[in-house]
Order: structure tokens, then sequence, then C-alpha cells
């Protein structure tokens, strides 16, 4: 197994086989003209974004284009964006609606049972293993809140 660490520094077990598409996907080249913010926007949430669209869409290419269109959707908001009261949180907001169509299997069996953010709380949490910080960071929610959203859709699923 190969270990590796991701900008956050959580570590990530990649077995072989696997390490191909992770070679393979790449974040997004910002264009050269970006903001300096945006490149390092891109940076530290493409894995997250890579593997939750991968999850979602039960494929490492699928989540590869659909990070990519995610970022790219972010980039042309950008100044908009970086006005909002949580830029992670509104960026999470336009990944999370760019997969919305791509779901399968169990994560699209959660979609129509559970809100988005719900659904994705569980995707996070559970399929992907990132801790209630990890996750909330990536959501662009403190840790308290990606809990209480957690824990709302863990009692949604009980009913």
């Amino acid at each position: 197994m190969l270990q590796c660490h991701d900008p956050g520094g959580s570590r990530a077990t990649f077995e072989l086989d696997y390490l191909v598409p992770a070679l393979v996907h790449r974040p997004l080249a910002p264009p050269v003209n970006a903001p300096l913010a945006y490149t390092a926007f891109c940076h530290d949430h493409w894995p997250v974004y890579w593997r939750f669209g991968s999850a979602v869409a039960g494929s490492s290419h699928r989540g590869g284009e659909l990070a990519r269109a995610a970022l790219r959707e972010i980039a042309a908001r950008w100044p908009v964006l970086l006005g909002s009261a949580s830029l992670a949180a509104a960026a999470w907001d336009l990944l999370s609606q760019e997969c919305a169509a791509r779901r399968t299997g169990p994560a699209a069996r959660l979609h129509r049972v559970l809100h988005r953010l719900e659904a994705d709380t569980l995707v996070l949490r559970h399929k992907m293993g990132l801790t209630p910080s990890q996750a909330g960071y990536a959501m662009g929610l403190a840790e308290a809140d990606f809990e209480l959203l957690h824990s709302r859709a863990v009692l949604s699923l009980g009913r």
C-alpha cells in the first residue's frame, strides 16, 4: 500500500490498482490569469471533491469530471462567491448540485429520501470515512454544524 498525505494533513491509503486513476485525475489546472486564492482553493479542495464525485457517481473517471466541472463553475462565479458568507459552503453547494444528476447506487437512494446536503454528510462520513472536522471543512461548515446536519440525516433515515 502507498501512503499519501492530502493538503489537510489527513492520511489516505490507496491500493496499487487505485493509484493509476488517482494519477490520471489531477486537479483542474487553473487558468494562467486565475487569482492565487482560487488556485489555492482548487489545490486544497480537489482531493475531497474528486473522492466525493467518485463516491456518488460510482466511477473515479466520472468523479474527476464532476469535480472539474464544479471547479470551473466556481471559477466563473469566483468574485460573487468571495462575497458570500462562506466561500467553501457556496462552493460545496455548486459541487453537490453538479453531482446531483449523476448519483448512482446507494448515493442515489439516499438522495431520494433525504435533503441533498443531509445525504452529502452521510457520503462524506460513512462512504469516504472523513472525520466531522474534515467533512465540515469540505462543506464549509463548522464541525458542530456538520454534526447537527449529519445527526438530522441519520434521524430522518430512522423514520
